[in-house]
């Protein structure tokens, strides 16, 4: 068929419209936000260092360790129930509230003090939060003589309009060291997001400031709603998995058996590649290290923290791998099998293949299909947000937390290379060859290989969704 000019002239076509129509409707399908990023990584740190060391915070001596965060809770409350994806823009937009920080850590191993320093994506300064021992000395102040602290240091220090707010949830806390930390929670008493509240929340420990945090103050109800809500998605994904684990999986290795006893397993070049995938989502785990110093736990050491880290890695890289492994072989032995006269994928780019028409003609239908693929996709998820009423979070299209790893290049060669596999060979290869098997066994090969590929799609664009 792909031998006929008329094919290849259809099928660029067609690659051609469904290009457009991708750069046309795709801000539709996928929600995309801009960010107004003129803040990295490295001049966050230098920042909180520059005020801690101005302010005082502890720990001494402290570690640095930052991420880019995005406070999801606000990001699902306003998209889905305050205005939707153009009403979270506009807060965006604003000088209210910023839903995506640059959050350091400063810290050191063995302390229980730690302090947390935040910028908007544009970096400006946009709070703090010291948190001290349980038992570390202080003052025990009266309400009235912390509110005068933390309002003086709030307007005088860090610029903060408090007429625009007014006290709403004052409290205090009697700590084991005779320590008295105040906590004075601000309202806008008019301006608001949905039914959501825009809020400051001060903190005096004994006789300074400790704690400067902007946030906004979602219903108790959405919150109800949206666990109900998360965990039904969660119900269907989980039975999803299980349906794939059971089909496919089990299936390759129910066939990976029956193949075995007959002399049909091909395992030296599914070795090689499997050993070769895992060991690059092994490099991905230890490229990401520092970014794990944000949830470490100081109670611990830094070397069992490493150790920990280590350990991981090996049992990810030899459970991963053995599972890698086993699908592969699956994948190349079901089909060569069933498909002896199709290209075998480990030899596909060898010299005496590359340069024959046949894989030339694959390529390039293989990248002529992409478009399509896209173009299927972008109007599968534009039905389901305008006409069916689903809802996909906004993301932001870029993510400086890739900038934190050693080896920024790394996390996108072995996600893709990992996920370019695992669907060839647990997603096609498994299915479309057992089914064609099962046909050859009894009856109707062309109707069994049909079913396979449009259970395949649904399988593979529910799990694309669910991913969201």
């Amino acid at each position: 068929m792909f031998r006929k000019p008329l094919v290849w002239l259809i099928l660029v076509l067609v690659a051609a419209a469904c290009s457009v129509y991708c750069l046309t409707y795709f801000p539709r399908a996928f929600p995309l936000v801009n960010l107004d990023l003129r803040m990295d990584r490295d001049a966050a740190m230098d920042e909180a260092s520059r005020l801690a060391t101005e302010h005082g915070w502890g720990p001494e001596g402290f570690r640095k360790a930052a991420a880019f965060q995005v406070d999801d809770e606000v990001r699902s409350f306003v998209e889905l129930e305050a205005g939707g994806r153009k009403a979270y823009i506009e807060m965006m937009g604003g000088d209210l509230y910023s839903p995506y920080t640059w959050e350091v850590r400063l810290f050191l191993p063995g302390e229980a003090s730690e302090t947390r320093v935040r910028f908007t994506p544009a970096g400006e300064f946009f709070g703090f939060h010291e948190v001290l021992p349980e038992d570390a000395p202080g003052a025990a102040l009266t309400a009235e003589e912390a509110r005068t602290i933390a309002e003086r240091a709030a307007i005088g220090t860090w610029g903060i309009d408090l007429g625009a707010y007014e006290l709403v949830e004052p409290r205090q806390e009697v700590r084991s060291g005779g320590r008295i930390d105040h906590t004075l929670v601000y309202q806008r008493p008019e301006l608001q997001v949905g039914e959501g509240r825009y809020r400051l929340r001060l903190m005096v420990s004994g006789d300074r400031l400790t704690e400067v945090t902007h946030l906004v103050k979602v219903p108790e109800a959405f919150e109800r709603r949206f666990q109900e809500m998360r965990s039904f998605n969660n119900i269907i994904a989980v039975a999803s998995s299980l349906v794939m684990f059971v089909l496919f999986l089990g299936g390759g290795i129910a066939g990976l058996f029956f193949l075995l006893r007959q002399r049909w397993v091909l395992w030296r070049q599914p070795l090689l590649w499997g050993g070769i995938v895992s060991l690059g989502m092994a490099l991905l785990t230890i490229n990401q290290w520092p970014l794990s110093w944000m949830t470490y736990d100081t109670a611990l050491s830094s070397g069992n923290f490493l150790l920990q880290r280590v350990v991981l890695v090996v049992a990810q890289f030899f459970g991963l791998g053995a599972l890698y492994v086993l699908s592969f072989m699956a994948a190349e032995s079901l089909t060569r099998r069933a498909f002896p006269g199709h290209l075998q994928l480990w030899k596909a780019w060898t010299g005496e293949v590359a340069a024959t028409p046949a894989m030339l003609g694959r390529t390039v239908a293989g990248y002529l299909l992409v478009a399509v693929n896209l173009a299927f996709l972008v109007l599968f998820y534009s039905f389901a947000f305008e006409k069916l009423g689903w809802w996909s979070p906004s993301e932001a299209l870029l993510n400086p937390n890739v900038l934190a790893t050693p080896f920024p290049w790394l996390s996108s060669i072995a996600i893709s290379l990992q996920a370019g596999f695992w669907e060839e060979c647990l997603f096609r290869a498994v299915p479309l060859a057992g089914a064609s098997l099962l046909g050859t066994r009894f009856g109707g090969r062309r109707y069994w290989i049909v079913a396979a590929l449009i259970h395949l799609w649904s399988i593979l664009d529910a799990a694309t969704f669910q991913s969201r």
